[in-house]
């Protein structure tokens, strides 16, 4: 996870030019480095591990200021997700792939082991179609899901980066 979060980071900050994840607290940064495959199928180590993806791994991490710099937003109060989404939308990208792991991520986590469980828990599963596996297997689904949709970001962005300096590029020669 820390490679996609990483390659994340470098490709979408070269299109920006700037840092899309605010600095490591200490505390969180080894945390986050911690981060391993669930050895138990208990919902307490898997909503642990749920609540160390979401706030290091990916999503209160993020720069939402460099993020709203973005093409396609047409909103200045737009969060981080939203900013991603509508930057995809807008350039053509795969939302499926990109946008959904975050949305399950965030929706994971935040009706399960950051607030109280309840009927948006259920849901939540049964969208993600997690709702027949244990909570070791759900773990590993949403971390899988996560790593491939920070690389197709970054993936993505390494394309629009390149299709605009080529163009700039053409039109210098011009």
């Amino acid at each position: 996870m820390s490679a996609a979060r990483e390659h994340f980071s470098t490709a979408l900050g070269a299109r920006l030019g700037q840092a899309v994840y605010k600095p490591w607290h200490p505390a969180d940064q080894i945390a986050f480095e911690g981060l391993h495959m669930p050895t138990r199928g208990e919902q307490h180590e898997a909503d642990t591990l749920i609540l160390l993806l979401a706030k290091g791994g990916v999503i209160d991490y993020l720069a939402v200021k460099a993020l709203r710099r973005l093409p396609g937003l047409t909103g200045s109060k737009a969060q981080s997700i939203s900013c991603l989404e509508a930057w995809v939308a807008a350039s053509g990208g795969d939302s499926d792939t990109m946008i959904r792991p975050l949305c399950i991520l965030r929706g994971f986590r935040s009706p399960g082991p950051a607030h109280l469980r309840g009927r948006d828990w259920h849901a939540t599963l049964t969208r993600a179609g997690l709702d027949g596996l244990r909570p070791d297997e759900q773990f590993v689904q949403v971390l899988t899901l996560t790593g491939d949709a920070l690389n197709a970001f970054a993936l993505h962005a390494e394309s629009q980066h390149q299709t605009a300096r080529h163009s700039s590029g053409s039109s210098l020669r011009s």
